[in-house]
């Protein structure tokens, strides 16, 4: 799956967007602007929630004409196939289009069999009962929630797993204070910023790189991860702390080096255990033996060893590296 939404294009949105906020027939958090910006260069906002006040609540049919946006939006840019029941679905009480797409994709189900509530206000268990769901449709890797809430028994059986799913991807989080209020209804604006958060879990463009035989390298903006051939996760972290993992092998496995400002540090794959940390930024390895380190704009450079000792500082130039035979090529490519 590539995300193919203009970085460029949305970053100008933003600030031209923001830069109108003040004359704008929308009442918004200041917190939520951005996100209502970002929707709005996605083209997710249905009619219903183009303008008025956001911090109001969301009806279960509003929300449900802004996930099919979203939904058909990031089905559209990525190509992906989303599956709809052969047989139409009808409620009683609503003909939405949105809501009867919903149905038959298998994403939302009425209050009961034969009605729907349309304008009933969506509680928060619900909404993410349904985000869930469309991550499934979607096929986007799921993440689990391991910290659990305070207020978890009062959340209803069939809504577990989703609340742990969604919040795991940080498509939805709690309330601050330790508790997911899953009985608590959920503003306009806390839904566009749920919409844009999951668009952000669609693997970046040119994600998914191999990095051995049965092993690949993906990553979205929340998180950077391995994942077998079945797309099942084996080591996972976040993008909170790291900018980015490469892989190296010290002779007998894969080694993933993740990058935090000037330091990184490394990990075991398999076990997701931290191996050591080296103030510097790895810039490569040599022989399956030397980790070199240092300073590409300065031209100073040192190396390390597989246990993350230090072999020689960091004061020394590529020429002098390659003459003590830690590299094996002459010049710094």
């Amino acid at each position: 799956m590539k995300k193919k939404f203009s970085l460029a294009a949305l970053i100008l949105y933003i600030i031209f967007s923001m830069s109108l906020h003040a004359f704008a027939s929308t009442v918004s958090s200041s917190w939520a602007e951005g996100y209502i910006a970002e929707a709005r260069q996605y083209d997710i906002l249905p009619e219903s929630l183009e303008e008025g006040d956001m911090t109001k609540n969301i009806t279960r049919e509003q929300f449900c004409e802004l996930a099919y946006k979203t939904i058909s939006q990031i089905s559209y840019q990525n190509k992906i196939k989303i599956t709809y029941a052969a047989r139409e679905s009808h409620f009683y009480d609503t003909d939405n289009s949105s809501v009867i797409a919903l149905k038959r994709m298998g994403i939302v189900s009425g209050r009961t069999s034969t009605q729907f509530d349309p304008d009933g206000f969506i509680t928060r268990e619900e909404a993410a009962l349904i985000l869930n769901n469309a991550v499934t449709s979607l096929g986007l890797t799921k993440f689990t929630n391991t910290d659990g809430f305070k207020d978890r028994k009062e959340i209803s059986s069939w809504a577990k797993e989703s609340v742990n799913v969604v919040c795991g991807m940080n498509i939805m989080s709690g309330m601050g204070d330790g508790r997911f209020n899953p009985k608590g209804t959920y503003t306009k604006e806390q839904a566009i910023s749920t919409m844009v958060r999951l668009i952000n879990n669609v693997p970046d463009s040119g994600s998914r790189e191999k990095i051995d035989n049965t092993r690949y390298y993906v990553y979205n903006k929340y998180f950077l991860w391995v994942e077998n051939e079945e797309g099942k996760v084996i080591f996972k972290l976040s993008t909170d702390k790291y900018s980015k993992i490469n892989f190296y092998s010290n002779g007998e496995k894969l080694v993933a080096f993740a990058y935090a400002d000037s330091a990184t540090d490394a990990y075991d794959i398999d076990t997701g255990k931290k191996l050591f940390s080296i103030p510097y930024t790895v810039i490569g390895t040599s022989s399956d033996r030397y980790i070199i380190v240092g300073d590409e704009e300065k031209n100073i450079y040192g190396v390390y060893d597989f246990k993350g000792n230090m072999v020689s500082p960091v004061e020394s130039s590529w020429e002098q590296l390659y003459n003590s035979k830690y590299v094996s090529v002459p010049k710094r490519a």
